[in-house]
């Protein structure tokens, strides 16, 4: 942090801030990163100046953070910030929630499991060699073999696997049969059969199987876990880009305050390399800020004075920034973003549901599979031993893992790289439609073109000034998000408006000063229009009528430049033989300008709600697979009835929660790049049931024949498993002969993978 950003500790004392932290044994746990950390001598140094009042103390050097957990009654926190800074490690208290604790937490446990299987499963081996090789030790010696087995197994088999038995226990009491049924069960009939021949010094024991089963079912889930994590990384980056506090510009000059204690049109500074702590206004000529993590877009972008930022964007110019907060904490777009991709990444869409109810019928057949291999191999005369083997080979072996793990894996992953590259995934079900789309409805004004209309020309009617009449259509559209309303919001009004009301498709009306006005689409007038011909001429502009009660005051032309990437967009549709069609509610004229430009055939104007959602049901009676994109405003039931939407992020896209795919970096680029990553996840979860369940088939009659050993089958399990989820995680844009990316020839300027979507 910058000396601004650290004159006062004290905020982070606040017990409204630390409520916020993760609770753990009566303390509270805090990360810190410490950008001044660039060596071994750097942590050591973090290490000893808090090691005495901490615990729980952890220094990352590669990810340049510290964890540690402290007791607010002994310690205050502001004091240990206070040393880090003062030894120039410049910390940053990171956004920690008690899910990433945890998490973290898990991993940990799970790592320290692993490594105690792996030991006790080494060791096992190793005092169990005579067998292995048919030799026979003498009586006593063997017989402390096999307790030093027993000994050494115990560790490996209750503690490192105990989590298979607890987490069979839940799935029993909820009355559901889940893959850790079976793999308790052979753990506990494995371990507990190889303890009573212990005691009773007679039979085969299997600690080496039960140990080895579960080093290989651990190290196979520590893992996965590492590369599942990847793909929730996206949601764990905008978790911690959140601030905790802000520097509020107040009566008594900067103050750090908790971002809880924000309000609407505080002025807040912004240091160099700090995040925004909320969104609003930038007050400074300009800004150079990071927005990467919102919109997908690597390059640092600038803002002029006006311009909104978001919370979340760090400032990396040189000089500290201003804005006025216009909204904060959970209003801000950082905090809807994290709250839909957390949504998307729990969702579980029918296919996974589907493949959840398979695996669970599975694990009732293999509990049957192996009650009918362990009597067939005594009916053959088999002994109870190698009849135990078959029975254990068929619960390790046939163990659903990778069948419940083979949707969910190749949903994280796409959700992930399409959040990477600027496309929020709201509805995790929609990527199975998205693949199959053959026709896409655009609304036009905000989504074919820019959102910021300008007003070109007023022409007034009536003889009433022209200032007067835009004075009166700024305050008829004052507190509205709609693009028209953009138009006049610079346009100075002291008007007051009563009665304000929105008409769905045609305007928005109001009392001033006693008078009711109307304002919106000539063909809504509410009174007869009779306009001079000049101002039919078809030039692509939006007319909108200002009236009274009896007669028309005023013409409005308004102007909104096209997308500049929107032709190369729709080239790239009608390449892939998908239909565009547009559907506005705006003029004739407009849409037809619109529609020339950009070589679309299908369009309709002056279109309702009610008219949109017609032409879409009717489509879809066709058999069409329909894509929706709008603004999010006017489009709802568009949004909501589609098989796939999509929205820009204008005004209350984020808030209504309609569309499917939310485009974050207001643009419509990487509309090709998420039908080209739903095809490809589609691909990967086929690919994935086919392999999870050819492999069950295939192992399942090797097991009850005795052919597979239990150790063996743990490894094919976990390797099986760990296959799934390899194989998800190679979600990327199919290659063109030519060599560039299918869905990137969109971009305006050409971006390497890396930047457009960034790395899985």
């Amino acid at each position: 942090m910058t000396a601004a950003s650290t004159a006062n500790w004290a905020a982070f004392d606040r017990p409204e801030l630390q409520a916020g932290f993760a609770q753990a044994q009566g303390g509270c746990e805090v990360r810190v990163a410490l950008d001044g950390m660039h060596c071994a001598n750097c942590s050591a140094r973090a290490e000893r100046l808090l090691a005495a009042d901490v615990s729980a103390l952890r220094v990352n050097l590669v990810a340049r953070d510290i964890s540690f957990r402290f007791r607010p009654a002994q310690v205050r926190l502001s004091a240990l910030l206070q040393r880090l800074d003062e030894a120039g490690l410049q910390p940053r208290v990171l956004a920690h929630e008690a899910s990433a604790t945890r998490a973290i937490a898990q991993r940990r446990r799970a790592f320290a499991r692993a490594g105690v299987a792996t030991l006790c499963a080494m060791q096992v081996m190793m005092l169990a060699w005579p067998s292995y090789f048919g030799v026979q030790p003498q009586p006593p010696i063997e017989q402390l073999l096999r307790i030093a087995q027993a000994l050494v197994a115990t560790p490996g088999v209750v503690w490192a696997g105990w989590p298979f038995f607890s987490d069979a226990v839940r799935a029993l009491k909820a009355r559901s049969l889940d893959m850790n049924v079976p793999v308790a069960l052979a753990l506990a009939v494995a371990y507990g059969a190889s303890l009573w021949r212990v005691a009773h010094g007679a039979g085969a024991l299997y600690f080496d199987t039960a140990t080895m089963f579960v080093c290989l079912l651990t190290l196979g889930r520590l893992l996965e876990g590492r590369t599942r994590a990847r793909a929730v990384a996206h949601l764990r980056a905008l978790s911690e880009r959140r601030a905790l506090t802000a520097q509020r510009l107040g009566t008594q000059g900067l103050e750090t305050v908790p971002i809880n204690t924000l309000a609407r049109g505080d002025i807040l500074v912004v240091a160099p390399g700090d995040a925004l702590p909320a969104d609003g206004e930038l007050l400074d000529a300009r800004a150079e800020l990071d927005e990467s993590l919102l919109s997908g877009e690597a390059q640092a972008q600038l803002r002029a004075r006006g311009h909104a930022l978001l919370a979340g964007s760090i400032n990396v110019g040189a000089a500290p920034l201003q804005l006025r907060v216009s909204h904060c904490g959970g209003d801000t777009r950082l905090a809807q973003i994290t709250q839909l991709l957390d949504l998307a990444q729990t969702q579980k869409p029918r296919l996974q549901q589907l493949s959840d109810r398979i695996a669970g019928h599975f694990v009732a057949a293999i509990l049957l599979f192996a009650v009918i291999g362990l009597l067939l191999a005594l009916a053959r005369g088999a002994g109870l031993d190698a009849a135990l083997n078959i029975a254990l080979a068929v619960l390790v072996a046939s163990c659903p893992c990778a069948l419940s793990l083979a949707v969910p894996a190749a949903l994280a992953a796409a959700t992930d790289r399409l959040a990477r590259a600027g496309v929020l995934v709201a509805n995790a079900a929609a990527l199975g439609a998205l693949a199959r789309i053959d026709t896409v409805l655009f609304d036009k004004t905000g989504t074919l073109t820019r959102p910021s209309m300008r007003l070109r020309r007023t022409r007034a009617l009536a003889g009433l000034d022209v200032n007067r009449c835009q004075q009166i259509a700024a305050a008829l559209e004052r507190g509205y998000r709609h693009p028209i309303a953009a138009a006049f919001a610079g346009i100075a009004s002291g008007l007051v408006v009563r009665e304000a009301e929105q008409i769905a498709g045609a305007g928005v009306q109001g009392l001033i000063d006693g008078q009711r006005y109307w304002l919106g689409a000539a063909e809504q007038a509410p009174v007869a229009l009779q306009l001079p011909r000049e101002f039919q001429i078809a030039d692509g502009c939006t007319r909108i009528m200002l009236c009274d009660t009896h007669r028309a005051l005023a013409c409005f032309e308004l102007e909104s430049p096209l997308r500049s990437e929107a032709p190369a967009l729709i080239d790239e549709l009608h390449r892939r033989d998908i239909n565009c069609e547009i559907l506005s509610g705006d003029s004739h004229d407009a849409v037809s300008a619109v529609a020339r430009l950009l070589k679309i055939d299908q369009r309709a104007a002056r279109q309702t709600p009610e008219q949109k959602l017609q032409r879409l049901q009717a489509l879809q009676a066709q058999g069409r697979r329909v894509l929706a994109v709008g603004d999010g405003i006017n489009d709802a039931p568009l949004l909501s009835a589609a098989d796939v939407s999509a929205a820009l992020p204008q005004g209350a896209a984020l808030a209504q929660q309609r569309a499917d795919l939310l485009l974050l970096g207001d643009s419509l680029t990487a509309l090709p790049l998420a039908m080209d990553i739903a095809k490809t996840c589609n691909r990967r979860i086929r690919e994935n049931l086919a392999w999870a369940l050819g492999y069950n088939l295939v192992v399942l009659p090797l097991a009850m024949s005795g052919a597979l050993s239990p150790w063996l089958a743990a490894a094919g399990m976990s390797v099986s498993s760990l296959l799934v989820v390899g194989n998800a995680l190679r979600l990327a844009p199919a290659a063109r002969k030519d060599g560039s990316i299918v869905g990137e020839s969109v971009a305006v300027a050409k971006k390497p993978l890396g930047r457009l979507a960034g790395n899985v």
